[in-house]
């Protein structure tokens, strides 16, 4: 059976929806936090109510700063909570789906297409409202969707230079504005290559200044 729907969803929504949704995807996670919180509490309050106690037994036995010391060690714990409630989230949602899954890319004159086995996402080129490039990829996003594009998945860093300027090129004039700060120096190193190759190396340019 075929279907077709027709749309829209305010921004406001989808912000609380993302909320709402990590709430009810991962409810264990959220009562482990809240756990945290609520055995936090008690500690913080007895060490408020009795610190000067605390102080004088641990002046007694040589340890100076006896209560700032303990509200240290507590901190660090229910820091070291969180890190760990965080591993568990991330454990649960590796649980859920292929997390090294292999994805296409195709460019076409209209965006850029990713494929994996599990799911296809069609961006379209006005549909990228920023660029950006991070240690170990280009990432382009959408809203609040995201997509890496890892620099190992180029042939060369010519290849990875001449992606970043086609891509730059097609942004929108608004998508140009706040992405070129972040790609303005790989955007300078491809047109410093394009030069020296001359004009029969030249290929069609697309960067908007």
């Amino acid at each position: 059976m075929q279907r077709e729907l027709s749309y829209q969803i305010p921004f406001e929504r989808m912000i609380k929806l993302s909320r709402s949704t990590r709430r009810k995807a991962y409810p264990a996670v959220r009562w482990l936090t809240w756990l945290l919180v609520a055995l936090l509490i008690p500690v913080v309050a007895f060490l408020v109510a009795f610190g000067d106690e605390l102080r004088d037994i641990a002046e007694d036995e040589g340890i100076p700063f006896g209560t700032e010391l303990a509200f240290l060690i507590v901190g660090l714990i229910f820091v070291a909570g969180l890190w760990l409630v965080r591993r568990y989230q991330i454990r649960l949602m590796k649980g859920r789906g292929n997390a090294t899954e292999f994805v296409r890319l195709k460019q076409d004159d209209s965006g850029l297409h990713l494929i994996s086995d599990d799911i296809e996402h069609y961006l379209k080129w006005h549909g990228v409202h920023q660029m950006l490039l991070e240690r170990d990829g280009i990432v382009l996003s959408h809203g609040t969707m995201v997509f890496l594009v890892p620099d190992k998945a180029f042939a060369s860093a010519a290849e990875r230079l001449s992606f970043i300027r086609d891509v730059y090129g097609r942004l929108t004039e608004s998508a140009r504005a706040i992405s070129e700060k972040h790609v303005r120096a790989a955007l300078d190193v491809a047109e410093r290559r394009e030069g020296q190759a001359g004009p029969a190396g030249s290929q069609p340019a697309h960067v908007a200044k």
